[in-house]
């Protein structure tokens, strides 16, 4: 495929990604904690109440260090019955599990990554798309199938749907939907200003860093890991840093660019992919909090200045 074609093919992607509907491999995967003390386990472990939680419904919550850091963004999915999913990134499932594993002692819990055909389903056409190949819409929350599972996973700062589809609606899906490569997807991550463990955040990174934690955080249940310094920051802290959207002109690759402001270091841009809605490169970035918006700065690669502007919104949220 020339370069040209291959262009074309994403920027189709794309376009399908958010406008109508296209299927992803690889990108979110689902944990599993079955057991007795499966609830009572997770909720010591993570940020968000799985106790309050109604059967059925889908939450937002992260997975962090003993100091409060930052190893995994989860979304819940509650069930009746003593076991506990956890949707999260490719490239943090098996983080979830040696983490969960290492604090495993004295519990009836069992932690396994599920294995069944798992799709991603993204785009403002995806619930018509789940109607034509005739899976069940789960609304807000999820729903199991008879060989799988749907379930609605949001994007934390824009309104495109999501859906992660396992075992049997995962195969209904591919059958009738388009396919979507994980480099589009990226790209429509990235425009959605979606953070992505390992990459735009490590266990050096502090939760409010990536925005706003109310969603992912249940302020009144009891203690978990890393809670203190979550519950600092909330009350009476700042950080330096937050992660700002970059748009640069031009295909450029400034993933891992400095920024800077005069003769200032004032961020990394930590990924940076195809700009989705126009030409140009997008990106984002942690970026010192004292920076305005709509700033323009330079990301230094490699010696080249390359001029950027920062936004706080995502693109798709613009």
């Amino acid at each position: 495929m020339t370069p040209t074609a291959a262009a074309q093919r994403r920027a189709a992607e794309m376009h399908a990604l958010i406008a109508k509907s296209a299927a992803v491999r690889g990108v979110l995967g689902v944990v599993w904690v079955r057991g007795r003390d499966a609830v009572s386990f997770l909720d010591a472990l993570v940020s968000q109440s799985i106790a309050s939680t109604e059967p059925g419904a889908v939450k937002r919550s992260f997975l962090l260090t003993p100091q409060g850091k930052m190893r995994a963004l989860l979304w819940l999915l509650r069930s009746a019955d003593e076991e506990v999913g956890l949707v999260t990134q490719a490239t943090t499932i098996a983080t979830v599990i040696e983490d969960l594993s290492r604090f495993r002692f004295r519990v009836e819990a069992d932690i396994e990554q599920d294995l069944r055909s798992t799709l991603t389903l993204v785009g403002a056409d995806a619930e018509q798309a789940l109607l034509a190949a005739d899976v069940p819409r789960p609304g807000d929350g999820w729903l199991t199938t008879p060989g799988g599972l749907v379930a609605r996973i949001p994007f934390t700062r824009v309104d495109l749907p999501r859906y992660v589809l396992l075992g049997d609606a995962a195969s209904a899906i591919g059958q009738s939907a388009g396919a979507a490569s994980a480099e589009s997807y990226e790209a429509i991550r990235i425009a959605a200003g979606e953070a992505l463990g390992g990459v735009d955040f490590d266990d050096s990174t502090i939760a409010h860093e990536l925005g706003p934690v109310d969603d992912a955080v249940d302020f009144t249940k009891g203690c978990y890991l890393g809670q203190e310094l979550i519950a600092r920051i909330d009350s009476r802290g700042r950080v330096t840093r937050r992660l700002r959207s970059v748009a640069a002109e031009g295909a450029v690759d400034i993933t891992g660019a400095v920024l800077r402001s005069a003769d200032n270091d004032v961020g990394t841009v930590t990924s940076s992919a195809m700009n989705p809605l126009q030409t140009g490169t997008l990106g984002l970035a942690l970026v010192r909090h004292e920076v305005e918006e709509a700033a323009q700065l330079d990301a230094i690669m490699e010696g080249r200045r390359i001029p950027v502007t920062v936004s706080e919104r995502p693109a798709l949220g613009a």
